[in-house]
């Protein structure tokens, strides 16, 4: 009988399945051995690729940020007379004082209507209309063939105008550079008389103005019925400029529309008087015309700090000696800028880190001194086989797996080494600065107990700060990186400097504890929880799979071997039970 045949059945009374599974059971155990070590790998991988992510992120990110002179050497800046200028400091300012006088501001160029639009067709909407073709038409109507016939302002009458033909043409520059031809193209507005039959308004021009790119935001404002073009960034390189396209093309028409916008210039909100003085204002007038181009151009402002003159201010704002100047209005006298350190911000950036530092080193901790050892088996809690899991439910499984995870970096020698790493660079005195404030515990920064948990005494970091206001950023971030030309082919690369006394804090996990922890990690487990990877622990996943499936062909052979076996030995049983009732049981 095959291997795959009915056991127990001949009337031997051998039961061959249960006996082959008796057989089994040692092999099984091996194989359930093999199977808990490789998910034990797999598993061990998945805890470390969730490592390396927190490591990554608290270098590249949290520390990166700590490195920053505006974080650790926090400063601030207030205004005499917050009317006309505002200043922000960064950590490169100095303290002191800066006077500060604006002799011009700087403007942005701003068309704006007069008073309200005009248009050639005061019929509709009680001559409020504010659809396109009512501005520059008296009429448009629309013939049989879709053709279009029109009388312009002027009351010449058009007839059978094309449906796609251009009505309305017109360029936008924000600059004062010539455009290129394919700049003007990019940059040019059109409608065609179908287009303007259909319905376009004020506000489909004023979309399809803001969609260019320009720099100029167009808006219409149906409570004043005015029209406005503003190039939100000020400067005498900066404006707005309209080249009608030529009076074939629908620029004619464009100018018309332009024309009964009724722009003036403005400055804030001010129309421009020209020539200034009259009485009454006579203002800066727009005459538009086909082919020709009109419009204005802001003007670059002029200040003075500390008696200097800086020209050319675009925007009204200045950076000067690590100092953001903001400027809002034109001044006779001064202003005083004081810049002082915002001891309130250094605190609450190092308290900060050390939440940021503590949450990091206690998750590694725990990782570290969590035993898997289970107390009811007195050995450590092991991977379940799916044997195991039928008697359970999800969430005692669950719970289960987490146990197991738990312990399973139980001293491990990548993260001890880490923790070790983290702990000596804050407790290390920073060797290059130089006073009594030259190490985290002097600036109120102490390990509450051996695992390296940080708390902080604010008011000893407060009282450190006033007396030497650098110290912070010295003990965090004294001897920042340094780069060298090296090679003439490389430009500029960064180097790690290996002076770790001098080295001050935020660099020393930087550059030291958690650079090497992030390379050593990545070498054994990997970035990611995929075991396909050539890491110590990728390979030791592979050569566990390859051990499984040689193992499994092996138990399969030995399985068959068994069932040849007590298929024999059930053979042989039949031929003696019928032996023995020919022989006793063959005639009464």
């Amino acid at each position: 009988m095959g291997v795959n045949g009915i056991y127990g059945l001949s009337g031997s009374g051998l039961d061959i399945e249960s006996l082959v599974k008796v057989g089994m059971l040692g092999k099984q155990k091996q194989y359930d051995k093999l199977h808990k070590r490789e998910i034990k790998a797999e598993m061990e991988k998945e805890i470390f690729a969730g490592i390396y992510k927190d490591l990554f992120a608290f270098k590249y990110k949290t520390l990166s940020d700590y490195k920053l002179q505006s974080n650790m050497s926090a400063m601030k800046a207030s205004s005499s007379d917050s009317s006309f200028v505002t200043a922000k400091a960064n950590g490169a300012a100095v303290p002191m004082p800066h006077t500060v006088k604006v002799n011009t501001l700087s403007s942005n160029a701003y068309l704006l209507t007069e008073g309200t639009i005009k248009r050639a067709n005061t019929t509709v909407n009680g001559g409020k209309s504010i659809q396109l073709r009512d501005n520059v038409f008296k009429n448009l109507t629309k013939n049989a063939d879709g053709t279009y016939n029109y009388t312009d302002q002027n009351n010449v009458v058009h007839n059978n105008v094309a449906a796609d033909a251009k009505a309305i043409s017109f360029t936008l520059n924000g600059t004062d550079q010539t455009l290129t031809t394919e700049e003007a193209k990019k940059n040019t507005v059109s409608y065609t008389f179908e287009e303007l039959y259909n319905g376009k308004t004020y506000n489909d021009l004023a979309a399809d103005i803001n969609a260019k790119g320009t720099g100029i935001t167009a808006s219409y404002d149906a409570t004043t019925d005015a029209f406005s073009l503003y190039n939100k960034t000020s400067g005498k390189e900066s404006g707005i400029k309209l080249t009608m396209a030529a009076a074939a093309d629908g620029g004619e028409n464009a100018a018309q529309l332009f024309n009964n916008l009724d722009f003036v210039q403005s400055k804030s909100g001010k129309l421009v008087e020209d020539p200034a003085g009259m009485t009454p204002p006579v203002y800066k007038k727009f005459n538009f015309s086909a082919g020709n181009e009109k419009g204005c151009m802001g003007a670059d402002g002029e200040v003075e700090i500390d008696g200097k003159k800086y020209k050319g201010i675009k925007n009204n704002t200045l950076n000067v000696g690590g100092v953001s100047y903001n400027f809002l209005q034109k001044t006779t006298g001064t202003a005083t800028v004081t810049v002082s350190q915002d001891t309130d911000k250094i605190v609450e950036n190092v308290k900060k880190f050390v939440e940021d530092y503590n949450k990091l080193i206690d998750d590694l901790s725990e990782k570290y001194n969590t035993s898997s050892w289970n107390y009811n088996t007195s050995s450590d809690y092991e991977p379940l086989t799916e044997s195991e899991k039928s008697g359970m439910t999800q969430t005692q499984i669950e719970e289960w797996n987490k146990k197991v995870k738990s312990g399973l970096l139980y001293h491990n020698k990548i993260i001890g080494n880490m923790l070790t790493a983290m702990r000596e660079a804050i407790s290390t005195p920073v060797k290059s600065v130089e006073g009594k404030y030259n190490s985290a515990s002097s600036i109120g920064i102490t390990s509450s107990n051996n695992k390296g948990h940080l708390t902080l005494d604010e008011d000893k970091l407060k009282k450190a700060l006033a007396e030497e206001p650098d110290c912070v950023y010295k003990i965090f971030a004294n001897d920042q990186d340094n780069y060298y030309g090296a090679d003439a082919n490389k430009k500029h690369e960064y180097i790690r400097n290996d002076d770790y006394q001098n080295r001050g804090i935020i660099n020393r996990l930087y550059y030291n504890a958690i650079d090497d922890g992030i390379k050593k990690v990545k070498d054994y487990a990997g970035v990611s929880a995929d075991g396909k990877d050539e890491t110590t622990l990728g390979k030791k996943i592979k050569r566990f799979k390859t051990d499984l499936d040689t193992f499994k062909d092996k138990m399969d052979t030995y399985k068959s071997r068994l069932f040849k076996k007590y298929d024999a030995m059930e053979t042989l049983i039949a031929r003696l039970n019928s032996m023995y009732n020919t022989i006793f049981g063959g005639s009464k």
